[in-house]
């Protein structure tokens, strides 16, 4: 008998051990949860409070929530106050983590002008049309997750429940790119290229031309033409520089590079890497890979793959593949993903070229059904690729970040249940399934309970009856970060260690 209550005893404790709840609170009227998010850098999770803002006609201007307050929580519950007693719309951080920008005034909308915060601290305001003007989309629109927003494929109602940032500013700077007229429109292979710099702190503008990019490494007859002519994606990497990334796939569809050029502000171009990968017998097909280091916001060459870039500057590029050639914009038969790792001088450690062997990710053929993801998780890299069609599921790999080698594989099902929909919430979900009912999950989700008993566990001792509650799951190095709530009366943070 003791022994049976010893092992009792101790498999509470390292149940317990798993699972920390990082913050648990009582919805306030005017003071309710209005949003979150994950500093990868910082390895923080942020809750931004305030009140919901009421809403006329949906449209590009439409700002859901009137943020108040926000606080940041690290893996053990210990809370740091950021902000209090403002009005801010839409806070977005930098890449730095050091500074946000936000809509902010009495009526906030995406009319309103922009408060800057370095340090937590007012940096100054900057007007809309001054910000607009300097053309920042090149830098990609983040989500809650300060994850890129795939914009290809999207409706722009879908949209609206996002960030309407671009990704363009870090604690000194917001950055854009116009051509020699200072116009936004641009033709690379044609016009000259202008950086557009934007001082935050002097409330001034600076324009600087940019020394070209080698564009002839993306034309010739090896190569696929892109619909879209040359374009690019670039993202901020410090304060002092940024990448502008383009790509290249070969006619045979089985070789493709990502050209990686680092640039200073004063539009110096000071380092070029080449990520050649090659498949052999099999080809490159597009999918929906914005969630990675890139907005990949052309439906062309671009979409081709993404890359993810580590704290050490390691770069992983992932996307999926088929073996028989098509079109590159056609229907095609997946058959597997792929993941290659480089160094940051762009020299290939590994490559990691796996076939699912699934019938559900099989039988699909439109590039758009495919919404793949690399998220470092525990030390390791995990792959997903999340499915809404006529059949709900994902598919996840956990790879090694030192060999590539697959250590777990598996799919996991669900259902797109519409009944949950909302037209705004703090977490606004509709994937469930039928063992967990009256809860409402992302996709990521399902494949979070898989890799975690501890948190699936949990998750079947919260009551169906009552309110229905909504999860939305973040993968890091500390574990799975569970945020959870029923939008009504209470929200909750707890992070799985297991």
């Amino acid at each position: 008998m003791k022994r049976i209550l010893f092992s009792i005893a101790l498999f509470s404790s390292v149940y317990l051990s798993a699972q920390t709840v990082i913050v648990e609170e009582k919805y306030e009227k005017k003071n309710e949860p209005t949003g979150y998010r994950y500093l990868l850098n910082s390895k923080k999770l942020v809750i931004f409070k305030g009140e919901t803002m009421p809403v006329g006609i949906l449209d590009g201007e439409t700002i859901f929530f009137m943020t108040k307050s926000a606080y940041s929580f690290d893996e053990n519950g210990s809370k740091s106050v950021l902000f209090e007693n403002e009005k801010l719309g839409n806070c977005t951080f930098s890449v730095t983590e050091n500074s946000f920008k936000a809509y902010g005034g009495d009526k906030i909308s995406t009319r309103s002008d922009l408060k800057y915060y370095l340090n937590n601290a007012y940096n100054g305001t900057i007007k809309k049309d001054d910000i607009k003007k300097i053309n920042n989309n090149y830098f990609g629109v983040v989500n809650s997750n300060n994850q890129f927003k795939q914009r290809v494929g999207e409706s722009i109602g879908s949209l609206f429940f996002y960030s309407t940032f671009y990704n363009s500013f870090n604690d000194f700077y917001d950055l854009g790119f116009t051509n020699q007229k200072g116009k936004d429109k641009i033709n690379f292979e044609k016009d000259e290229l202008y950086l557009e710099v934007f001082d935050l702190k002097a409330n001034q503008k600076n324009r600087v031309k940019l020394e070209t990019p080698k564009l002839d490494l993306l034309k010739g007859n090896s190569l696929i033409e892109s619909t879209e002519g040359v374009t690019f994606s670039c993202r901020i990497k410090t304060n002092d520089t940024f990448d502008m990334v383009t790509k290249s796939i070969s006619n045979e569809q089985n070789e493709t590079t990502i050209y990686k050029t680092t640039y200073n502000i004063q539009g110096k171009r000071i380092k070029d890497i080449a990520l050649k990968l090659n498949l052999k017998d099999n080809f490159f097909v597009l999918s929906s890979c914005g969630a990675g280091y890139v907005d990949n916001f052309v439906w062309d060459v671009q979409a081709v793959n993404n890359y993810y870039e580590d704290s050490n500057g390691d770069i992983y590029v992932y996307g999926i593949y088929t073996n028989k050639k098509s079109k590159i914009h056609k229907g095609f038969d997946p058959v597997g993903f792929y993941t290659f790792k480089f160094d940051k001088e762009g020299n290939k450690i590994w490559e990691s070229i796996n076939p699912l062997k699934d019938k559900y990710f099989e039988d699909l053929c439109c590039s758009y059904d495919f919404k793949l993801n690399l998220f470092e998780y525990n030390g390791k890299l995990l792959f997903t690729n999340s499915v809404n069609v006529a059949t709900e599921f994902s598919n996840y790999a956990v790879i090694d970040k030192s060999s590539g080698n697959v250590l777990k594989m598996n799919r996991v099902n669900y259902n797109n249940t519409t009944s949950f929909a909302k037209t705004r919430a703090f977490i606004n979900n509709t994937y469930d399934k039928r063992d967990l009912k009256n809860k409402a999950f992302s996709p990521v989700s399902f494949v979070a309970m898989d890799l975690s008993p501890t948190m699936d566990s949990y998750l079947k001792t919260i009551p169906s009856k009552g309110n229905a509650v909504y999860f939305e799951t973040i993968f890091s190095n500390q574990g799975i970060w569970l945020v959870e709530t029923d939008n009504k009366e209470y929200y909750k943070v707890l992070l799985f260690k297991d």
